[in-house]
């Protein structure tokens, strides 16, 4: 599952203060959905969430109203905003901290559901909420839409493959029902097989992806589309594969180099 880490921090704008306190919200399950995944968006551990819902087991069902936690704040001449931050090669913990004006220790302080501070994943989620002016406050993009299935994605990691798997299923995949199912977090529908996918959206050039685009191989060569994956940048595609489940894997290596057919882009 991917890691949501909560960040509290204040963008330099405003010199006045709001108080925060927590007030009860709900949320409704959707299928996909586990109590691990709940707990982490809304910054409290399984047990919080267990004991405030009475609940006396992990199992949950789509549509069931749960209570969380949310944070109101008196108004004041800045906006609060939530804004979900997705790991990129290169991150780690101290310069994300950094790029919001905290130290590491804050940081772990007020993400107590941090076990390994050293250990972060492409494609994990954090969760940045603070105040920020205005100016600062940036509306959803494709590229933030393309983090959204790459993160989905990513929650699967190291998920078997099985040929044919049901898309029903979670624990293990195979390469189009796991496009099918990162995809449904942007709600985007996509067909079920990796044929059928190939022929949505609209087709761009190797030399012209971008993260999110879907990736297609024929690793038989035999001139039919066998295999599809997600572009997550820098060469890289998140994917489930016959040899190593959901993992990254580079689309230019001498294995799907060769095998490449086309890639189509599906996000608005």
């Amino acid at each position: 599952m991917g890691q949501s880490i909560r960040v509290s921090g204040q963008a330099p704008a405003s010199s006045s203060t709001a108080k925060n306190s927590h007030s009860n919200a709900t949320y409704t399950v959707k299928s996909g959905d586990t109590l691990d995944k709940i707990a982490r968006v809304n910054n409290m551990t399984i047990q919080q969430l267990k004991s405030k819902n009475h609940l006396t087991s992990s199992l949950i069902f789509p549509g069931q109203v749960l209570k969380i936690n949310t944070l109101t704040s008196n108004p004041d001449n800045s906006k609060n905003t939530t804004e979900v931050y997705v790991v990129k090669l290169g991150d780690s913990l101290s310069t994300i901290a950094k790029r919001y004006n905290l130290s590491l220790s804050a940081l772990l302080k007020i993400n107590p559901n941090i076990s390994n501070s050293d250990r972060i994943r492409i494609g994990q989620t954090i969760r940045v909420s603070g105040k920020a002016s205005a100016s600062a406050i940036k509306k959803p993009s494709k590229s933030t839409q393309a983090d959204q299935v790459l993160a989905a994605g990513a929650k699967y990691m190291g998920a078997k493959y099985v040929y044919g798997a049901s898309t029903s299923r979670t624990d293990v995949f195979d390469c189009s029902s796991f496009t099918l199912r990162a995809f449904q977090s942007a709600g985007v529908s996509l067909p079920r097989n990796s044929v059928a996918q190939s022929h949505v959206g609209t087709a761009v050039s190797s030399k012209s992806l971008q993260k999110g685009d879907l990736v297609f191989f024929d690793t038989n060569n035999d001139g039919v589309i066998n295999h599809v994956g997600i572009y997550a940048g820098n060469g890289q595609m998140l994917n489930a594969s016959t040899s190593k489940g959901v993992s990254y894997a580079n689309i230019n290596n001498s294995y799907w180099g060769p095998s490449f057919v086309k890639a189509v882009r599906v996000l608005n």
